[in-house]
Formats: structure tokens, C-alpha cells, sequence
């Protein structure tokens, strides 16, 4: 199975008759946040647990014109205290009463601090990763772009965990197969540039060893990473040409301009997951729509 879209996503969600996914707000008093759980709870793909000052988030809702029979069925945790809230957000993960951890109205360092504490936290991976995943007009499916939005400037050894990380999405949302682009100015190896040696060494490490069913390639080109046609002008062969799902980038900087000019330029749509934790969480820019919300939630929830 592979993703087109994100409202192929949405239909297959609703056609499965599942427990609703258990979604932890980690101070939901930001409204373009309980707006697109409050969406979803509504659709029956979710339910939220709201952690924060309760007296707040209750006036929030009404202010949102939400019907008081629904706030009477939230589940709100009465938490003051960014400190104490995001510790809150994620006991309740550690014990196993919430699927996802999202993030509200709170910094991420503060909820990212109580995440990989060792003695309370939930990190279970070598590395915590952002991936984005895109819809993009010209492009045919899903587009899971790793890490532009936490590593700053891996390693060959931290690129392998970051895209782990990125295959246990792909798995999780039900690929058989993933095809995944280790990006590069160019094809053609150059060893005077880290990105190109690395992605050498991923390509040989994923061939040697049994990772799944996934096929690496790289050094590659971003191009060629999507265009068969340029493919073949080109006379570049390789299963992943054209048909990438993961497209893993040298470092944040790459991966965040790549990322937002597929949104800005391309005129696409997106999501975003940080993984190697318990669960999934959905840590989203000041800056996000309710859209992207909702598709963050979506994806964690298929997962």
C-alpha cells in the first residue's frame, strides 16, 4: 500500500472500525490546536485528553462555540505550569493511557525536556527525528522528508536512526515496500562532500544488512529522485527514480528549506511527526494551519 493523499488517508481512517486514538494535548489552550482534535473527536478517529489549566481550556471552548455537552465529555487534566504540564502530558503517555502526544500551547524545549528524561521520560530510539510528509501537486503519492526539523548536522551513524525512524512510519501506515532517496547536489560521488560519502555508506549498510523490505539509493540527486522522466534523459537507472517515499536530507538546514518550499512553492499541503519516542508526537510551527494539524493527527493516528 502506498498514500496518495492526505484525504485517502482520512477515508481509509474512517473505514476502519477502530478504537479511537487517545491523543494527549499538552496545554490545549491554543485554538487552531483544539480545533483540529475537536474536528477529528467529532469524526470518531480520535479522543482527546486535555492537559493544562482547566478553568482556561473551558473557556477557550466556549469561546469557540463549542457545545456544552461535548466539554462535558472532555477529559481535561488540571495542570498549571508549563514545567508541570508537559511532565503531566507525558506520565499519562509512560503509563499507557494516550496513543499520541501533541503539543499546544507550550514550548517545545519544555515539552521536549520532560520526552527525554531518562528516569520519566518516553524516548525509546538512538535519536528523536522530525519527519515532514507532503503533498505536492506534481508528485503522485506521499513525500516523507527526514530531518528537517531536529538534527542539525548528523552523522552518517545518526542519518541511519533518523531514517530508521522514518521506516517505521512507512511500516506502521502499512508499506509493503518503501523506496528511499539519500540526497545529494548530484548523483556522482564526490568525496570531497560529506552528504555524498554518507550516503555511500547508507546505501552499502542497507544492502548488507536485513533493514526490511526498503531499497536505498544514494548519492541522488532530488531530481532524479522524482522525475522518471529526467531519469531518462539522464540514463540514471534505479528503482528509486521517480518513485521516492522517504527522501532523506544532509541536515536540517536542507531539509527545512526543502520542506517549506514544497509548501510556499509548491502549493503543497503537509504534516509533521517527531519519532523514537513511546509514541508519536505532533509538534507543530506557531505558524500552522488547522489543516496541518489535522493532518499531523491523521498520520499519528494511522500509525
Amino acid at each position: 500500500m502506498v498514500l496518495e493523499s492526505f484525504d485517502a488517508l482520512k477515508k481509509q481512517l474512517s473505514s476502519t472500525k477502530s478504537t479511537p486514538k487517545r491523543v494527549v494535548v499538552a496545554n490545549a489552550s491554543d485554538e487552531h490546536t483544539l480545533g483540529a482534535v475537536l474536528s477529528l473527536c467529532e469524526e470518531g478517529l480520535l479522543f482527546p485528553i486535555l492537559v493544562g489549566e482547566k478553568e482556561r481550556i473551558i473557556a477557550l471552548l466556549r469561546k469557540m462555540e463549542v457545545p456544552e455537552k461535548m466539554i462535558e465529555r472532555l477529559q481535561i487534566i488540571d495542570v498549571a505550569g508549563d514545567t508541570e504540564i508537559a511532565e503531566k502530558a507525558v506520565s499519562v503517555i509512560k503509563e499507557g493511557l494516550g496513543d499520541v502526544l501533541m503539543k499546544g500551547h507550550i514550548q517545545t524545549r519544555d515539552l521536549l525536556k520532560a520526552v527525554v528524561n531518562k528516569e520519566t521520560g518516553i524516548r525509546e530510539s538512538k535519536a528523536l527525528s522530525h519527519v515532514a510528509i507532503n503533498e505536492i501537486p506534481y508528485y503522485h503519492k506521499l513525500l516523507f522528508l527526514t530531518d528537517g526539523g531536529m538534527m542539525l548536522t548528523p552523522d552518517v551513524d545518526t542519518k541511519e536512526d533518523i531514517l530508521l525512524n522514518a521506516l517505521s512510519l512507512t511500516k506502521k501506515l502499512g508499506y509493503v515496500h518503501t523506496n528511499v532517496a539519500v540526497l545529494d547536489a548530484s548523483e556522482n560521488v564526490n568525496p570531497k562532500l560529506q552528504a555524498s560519502t554518507d550516503a555511500v555508506i547508507l546505501k552499502e549498510r542497507f544492502e548488507a544488512n536485513d533493514f526490511g523490505d526498503v531499497t536505498v539509493e544514494g548519492p541522488i540527486s532530488l531530481d532524479l529522485s522524482l522525475s522518471k522522466e529526467i531519469a531518462k534523459e539522464k540514463d540514471y537507472e534505479s528503482p528509486v527514480a521517480g518513485e521516492a517515499d522517504i527522501l532523506l536530507v544532509p541536515d536540517i538546514v536542507a531539509g527545512n528549506l526543502l520542506g517549506k518550499s514544497m509548501v510556499t512553492f509548491g502549493k503543497g499541503k503537509m504534516a509533521g511527526l517527531v519519532l523514537g519516542a513511546k509514541v508519536p508526537i505532533i509538534i507543530t510551527s506557531r505558524g500552522s494551519t488547522t489543516e496541518e494539524k489535522m493532518n499531523s493527527l491523521m498520520i499519528a493516528c494511522a500509525m
